[in-house]
């Protein structure tokens, strides 16, 4: 087996499904006011949850000089969602005509949070942020080489070039030290407070539900 498999929490659906919660109420708050060092994606929805977003900046502060963060997606309404989840399915069915529905869901659900399930998407929580590094020119760093696409996607992957190896440890480091956890077959992926955060790291509950953006922002977003 390879090593990257051993490292990292599994996150099935059903133990998903068993996290109780219990809301604890923490507002959304822009992460463009409440994180001025990190750069946030033009299309990204800037809203986390109060002690997310001050987890974002901790791990901003303990990047080395001149490197930054740079969210690229954080809240997600439930469509939203939906049609990420359909569109990667959609694409697994149409180059795997062979897979079963089951198979096509299993393997779905290894990058997209199912929406139909009793535990909601950590992105629609306010839980969630997806990141990438930046050098102090302002460029993403090469943490992929040699690998593209999806291939490069599990966080421990084996065989990655010596500076694609040091800068994803910069970004995984920074993320677990400010106390996210992180989703093994996404790099990039980290959350707290959500339902895979407490399967993640054995939390009895987790504290972040559903939550809606504010008024002027679903205006925004609404079809």
């Amino acid at each position: 087996m390879s090593d990257w498999r051993k490292k990292g929490a599994p996150e099935p659906i059903a133990a998903l499904n068993r996290v109780p919660l219990r809301e604890c109420g923490e507002p959304l708050v822009d992460i463009r006011k409440a994180c001025p060092e990190v750069r946030v994606a033009r299309k990204c929805i800037p809203f986390l949850r109060v002690t997310v977003a001050e987890m974002l900046n901790r791990a901003q502060q303990l990047l080395p000089p001149g490197y930054r963060l740079r969210v690229t997606t954080a809240y997600r309404t439930l469509e939203m969602q939906r049609e990420h989840y359909e569109g990667y399915f959609n694409q697994l069915r149409e180059k795997h005509p062979e897979w079963s529905y089951a198979t096509l869901r299993r393997m779905t659900n290894r990058f997209f949070a199912p929406v139909d399930q009793k535990a909601p998407p950590g992105h629609c929580t306010g839980a969630a942020v997806d990141v990438q590094l930046l050098s102090p020119s302002g460029k993403p760093l090469d943490v992929t080489s040699p690998y593209t696409g999806w291939q490069a996607a599990p966080t421990w992957i084996e065989g990655l070039t010596p500076e694609a190896h040091r800068n994803r440890m910069i970004l995984v480091e920074a993320m677990l030290a400010a106390g996210f956890s992180n989703c093994r077959d996404e790099f990039w992926h980290y959350s707290y407070g959500d339902a895979a955060w407490a399967v993640r790291v054995g939390a009895p509950y987790c504290i972040y539900g559903l939550i809606e953006l504010p008024p002027e922002w679903q205006k925004r977003v609404r079809k």
